[in-house]
């Protein structure tokens, strides 16, 4: 997705309004709605926290939001000012720690408001965080505060924790409406969100402030980016309130310092990102599949949002873009109403988001199924060019476009010395956009342009040609992961070369001529088969988290309580369900390691009847409990499920792991 705009759908439902929800959605699918009237409403609704749909583009952006509204919409409606449920987060400690890292680089307290909750312009709307309050605390609900104090105090603040979170009081009465909310009075509160200190927001907030104003000159929080407009709303009404509170301090902007944090990826971020990434290349495989003419643009993006939906995604990670013929120069086109016709080319710019972190993947697809001699020459020299910028990219290269580390200049160069247009000219001019950015919990995340590449940054290679007078645009986008010798395309499974994707075409259409159901990696036309893998999916999540934290009581969840259960593994094998929790989770996870991260990625689920077989690779990090030492390794694992009176169980495990290194 080009420039900056982020736009989130966020849901907090239950698998029962789910189902009913898409079966609404199917049945509108097949239904040939007006092309241009009715579906307005499906993908585009009330601005998020004031902002309109251009935005910022670099820097440390709070992405507009524009709702998405029509994609769920009743159970969107149903969801009304509910706080969005994220499928994980990562443990305490990691944002502890990047607290501390901020606090590091400041000289005086630096004071912080998540989103209130009230931002919105409609109340049919589903509360999601402010990126940097989330990425600092993990607290996914509205109207809580943050403040931490200098890792170097001075003066007389002894009593005053270093950080302290401020959450909302208890509202029993607003929890009839919407639901349990954390307060500073719950017990275990500390606990449970990693602050030694929880205070009430609404009590405790300003009075802390007015006295650190009395030690402190400077205060640090996130001022307005936009100064000459006033400001985004949220970040003016923080500026606004400080003054009040504190009208000496001088305020001094954190925005660069958080946002060079959040460049560089944790490991539970990049499995995040792996999660998003994965659904996304099912939902464009899938999309490979259907396309035909005669369905519109709208009905693609529906398709697609609905297997991010069953697969475990809690919001698309920005408007879907899907562009035929003329729409496909268009760079964030998102009306949806053009019926796609024979001979269009069309442009898929759809990802997911899982936990909060969103993908951001683009395909271009012939309509017909065979690009025309024109169209595959134009998608080859974007190829070509984005072969070109991967080839060279590693630690030290940068999106500049100009000087001798630049990828975007590879790209280029390449564009403009491959091709013409219809009178002759380089098609340089026609690439009108930089070649990536950052991806993370904004699909356009913080990062410098011209900054160097470092280890643990993921990013985006998305060069395009986009030439009007020819109704014809390509653009491929793939998310691509830092390493210290390199790079790892992420994306890397989904079809770039134009035979390939001709291919799978052809043989989708060949199913649908004889009515057969087409597989496309375990994503099928049978809504009960989609609705199948995705619970899977989430079981294979749920495992995961009960690796993690070596819990018996979540794996009960997940594994089928029969002594016909299996789990081979390299060390020997374990029968039966107790054998496994015994083994497995309580001595193996439990007493051998003290901290424990198993990451997986490259999901495939396979849906037979009652039985299902999934696929994955792994990368498992932790630390023994003995001594402290950190090990790591990874593997690739194989799953089989069984469904029993309408539940899915675990039955069987065998993975296989690599040479494991320790430090």
């Amino acid at each position: 997705m080009l420039g900056g705009a982020a736009v989130l759908f966020r849901d907090n439902f239950g698998q029962s309004l789910v189902s009913g929800t898409i079966a609404w959605l199917r049945t509108a699918f097949e239904t040939h709605m007006p092309s241009g009237r009715n579906i307005q409403w499906w993908f585009r609704g009330a601005r998020m926290s004031g902002r309109l749909w251009p935005v910022r583009s670099h820097g440390l952006s709070n992405s507009a939001r524009r709702v998405f509204g029509g994609l769920l919409c009743l159970a969107y409606i149903a969801a009304t000012a509910r706080a969005q449920e994220r499928r994980e987060r990562e443990p305490n400690s990691v944002y502890a720690e990047r607290r501390g890292k901020l606090a590091a680089q400041a000289d005086g307290p630096i004071i912080l408001w998540g989103f209130t909750g009230r931002e919105e312009e409609s109340q049919a709307y589903v509360f999601a965080q402010e990126e940097n309050f989330y990425y600092l605390t993990g607290h996914n609900e509205e109207g809580a505060g943050l403040i931490i104090l200098p890792a170097g105090q001075k003066g007389d603040v002894s009593s005053v924790s270093r950080e302290t979170l401020f959450l909302p009081a208890k509202n029993l009465q607003k929890e009839k409406w919407n639901g349990v909310r954390m307060s500073p009075s719950d017990p275990g509160i500390e606990a449970r969100t990693g602050f030694v200190a929880v205070k009430s927001f609404e009590s405790d907030f300003r009075s802390m402030v007015e006295n650190l104003a009395k030690t402190f000159p400077d205060f640090y929080t996130i001022l307005p980016y936009q100064k000459e407009l006033g400001g985004y709303p949220h970040e003016k009404a923080v500026v606004d309130w400080l003054q009040l509170a504190a009208p000496n301090a001088k305020l001094k902007d954190i925005r660069a310092q958080i946002g060079a944090l959040r460049q560089i990826k944790s490991p539970g971020e990049i499995a995040f990102l792996k999660q998003a990434i994965d659904l996304s290349l099912d939902s464009h495989l899938e999309a490979m599949k259907l396309m035909r003419p005669g369905l519109y643009e709208y009905q693609l993006a529906a398709k697609m949002a609905e297997i991010h939906a069953w697969g475990g995604s809690e919001a698309e990670g920005y408007a879907p873009i899907v562009g035929a013929g003329p729409n496909s120069t268009v760079l964030h086109y998102d009306k949806l109403s053009r019926k796609i016709e024979d001979g269009d080319i069309v442009v898929l710019d759809v990802g997911a988001q899982y936990s909060g972190y969103s993908a951001d993947i683009t395909r271009t697809l012939p309509a017909s199924g065979k690009f025309t001699p024109r169209q595959r020459e134009i998608y080859d020299i974007v190829l070509g060019a984005q072969n070109a910028a991967l080839a060279a990219l590693k630690p030290g290269m940068d999106f500049c476009n100009k000087g001798d580390k630049s990828v975007h200049k590879i790209a280029y160069n390449y564009i403009n010395s491959h091709g013409k247009d219809l009178h002759g000219k380089s098609l340089g001019p026609y690439f009108i956009h930089g070649l990536g950015h950052h991806i993370g919990l904004d699909v356009h995340d913080p990062g410098e342009f011209c900054a160097p590449f470092q280890p643990g940054m993921v990013i985006t290679v998305e060069p395009g040609i986009y030439i009007p007078e020819e109704n014809l645009g390509v653009r491929i986008e793939d998310d691509v992961l830092i390493t210290e010798s390199g790079h790892k395309l992420l994306s890397e499974r989904l079809p770039r070369d134009t035979v390939e994707i001709e291919k799978i075409m052809a043989e989708a259409a060949l199913a649908r001529s004889k009515g057969e159901k087409n597989e496309v990696r375990g994503n099928v036309s049978s809504a009960d088969t989609l609705a199948d893998s995705g619970v899977v999916r989430s079981l294979i999540a749920k495992y995961a988290k009960s690796v993690d934290d070596a819990d018996t009581t979540l794996a009960a969840e997940v594994w089928l309580n029969s002594p016909d259960v299996s789990f081979i593994h390299p060390l020997g094998h374990e029968h039966g369900f107790e054998q496994i929790k015994q083994n497995v989770y309580m001595r193996l996870m439990g007493d051998t390691f003290s901290e424990r991260r198993l990451s997986v990625h490259d999901v495939s689920v396979h849906v037979y009847g009652d039985a299902a077989w999934a696929e994955f690779y792994w990368d498992f990090a932790a630390k023994f409990r003995k001594d402290g030492s950190v090990l790591a390794t990874h593997g690739r694992e194989t799953q089989l499920y069984q469904k029993e009176q309408g539940r899915w169980r675990l039955v069987h495990v065998h993975y296989s792991g690599m040479p494991v290194t320790t430090r």
